[in-house]
This record gives structure tokens, sequence and C-alpha cells, in this order.
């Protein structure tokens, strides 16, 4: 009976945790949507208004570039797993595996809840990626900065593993 809890206690401990919203493909397709409105609506209002034609290309490219921004950032997003050893980007049917000595911090970037994961070493992915934990961020940030806080402890906690070297590695 003791033997039954203690290896469901582990189990419980070494399982994935999932930090990523499972709306991430609405949000991403939802600001997309988002952006393109709001950029055909700026047109709309400078084309009936006709400040000149200067100001319309100037006021367009402005709010074209921001827009493309924010568009960059949400194309960024990424859904993100956890456990005590690995970080998971799941990205279609692949799956990316991020030992998590790897990560130097993982930092919140904006107020909506967007946290921005910096890697020591550039991975298949680059050198940073973003997720968004929930979509009601800020509704519900005391569970959600629960589970960052417990993957930053489980990166301070990879990080102070000592590496056995084998007896004839050859160091540079």
């Amino acid at each position: 009976m003791c033997k039954d809890r203690v290896s469901h206690t582990l189990e419980k401990e070494k399982r994935i945790r999932n930090l990523s919203t499972r709306y991430l493909k609405w949000v991403k397709g939802g600001l997309f949507v988002l952006y393109t409105v709001i950029l055909i609506a700026f047109s709309y209002y400078f084309i009936v208004h006709r400040d000149g034609i200067f100001w319309t290309i100037y006021f367009l490219g402005v709010y074209g570039y921001l827009l493309y921004l924010l568009y960059r950032v949400s194309a960024k997003l990424q859904h993100v797993e956890f456990d005590e050893e690995h970080l998971y980007v799941v990205k279609r049917n692949v799956d990316y595996l991020i030992p998590l000595e790897n990560i130097e911090s993982v930092e919140i970037v904006s107020l909506g809840g967007v946290y921005k994961v910096n890697l020591y070493r550039a991975e298949q992915l680059g050198k940073e990626f973003y997720f968004k934990p929930s979509l009601f961020y800020p509704l519900n940030y005391k569970k959600k900065d629960l589970l960052v806080n417990q993957l930053r402890k489980n990166i301070d906690m990879a990080k102070q593993k000592k590496v056995s070297l084998p007896y004839n590695a050859l160091m540079s």
C-alpha cells in the first residue's frame, strides 16, 4: 500500500504539465482577423475623410507597421509544456525538446500574460520564443503564475545538477 502511494506521487511529480492556453489556435487566428479589421477600418476612415494623400499614406504606413509588429508577436506564440527535465514546444505534429539547462530566463513581457523564454544556445525555434498561459490571464493570474513559478523552480534545479562526464572525455 505504501509503495503504491510513493509511486503515485512520483508519477504525479514527473508528469508533463501544460503551460499554454488550449485556445492558442483561436487566439492566433482571432488576433490576425482583429488586426486586419482594424487596418481596414483605418483605411476606410482616411479615405472617406480625405485629409490629404500624404497624411493618409503616412498614417496607414504607421498603423500598418504597428499592426505588423503585433502580428509578428502573436505569430511567435507557441504551445509549451514542461516536466522536471525538459521543456516541450509543440508545433503542428512536431515536438521540440529543450533541456531545462539551456533556458536562461522566463519573463513576462505584457500585461496580457505573454511570457518570453530566453535560451542560452539557439535551438530550432531560435534564441527566444513566447507563450501565453491563459486566455483570461489577468483574471486567473494566481493559478497560472504558480505554474510558471514551478517551471522556474525546475529550471533552477536542472542547472544545479552536476553533469558527470566519462573518464575519457576530451576537454577543450
